[in-house]
């Protein structure tokens, strides 16, 4: 990604995570109506904090993100910070930031979710076709 492409979603990213903290945890856009998170990471190389809106799926009360990129042939960033540091922080609508785990779902996991995931966001089965690489799902575990 160019310095230029990675500025500008920097600054969208910015925009939704401050329309997300004025707004009790509701984004307007594309994401209107879509349940958002904002996942705090500690970055891989920085040791930075790092800020993301993230979808979510609530499935049997267990709290899912999925690294898709829309698609795109590399996972986020955020990816390789959860794999280099699974502690994060997580807020779900107005609730303040919760300590969380997540983990990187196996391959039997990921893929008896993905359909569920793809049933309630079609969009995400269409990122997958668009890649070659699989597209990862983690779970936050609060508490």
């Amino acid at each position: 990604m160019s310095d230029d492409a990675m500025s500008s979603e920097r600054d969208f990213n910015q925009r939704n995570i401050d329309e997300f903290r004025r707004n009790g945890g509701k984004v307007g856009g594309q994401f209107e109506g879509f349940p958002l998170l904002l996942l705090t990471s500690t970055g891989a190389r920085s040791g930075a904090q790092r800020v993301n809106p993230v979808a979510y799926f609530d499935v049997d009360g267990k709290i899912y993100i999925v690294g898709s990129a829309a698609g795109r042939d590399n996972n986020p960033a955020w990816v390789h910070n959860l794999r280099a540091d699974p502690q994060v922080s997580v807020e779900i609508g107005s609730d303040p930031a919760k300590p969380a785990t997540a983990r990187e779902l196996p391959t039997d996991e990921r893929d008896s979710i993905y359909p569920v995931i793809v049933e309630r966001a079609p969009g995400f089965g269409e990122y997958q076709q668009k890649t070659d690489r699989v597209i990862p799902v983690f779970e936050l575990i609060t508490g």
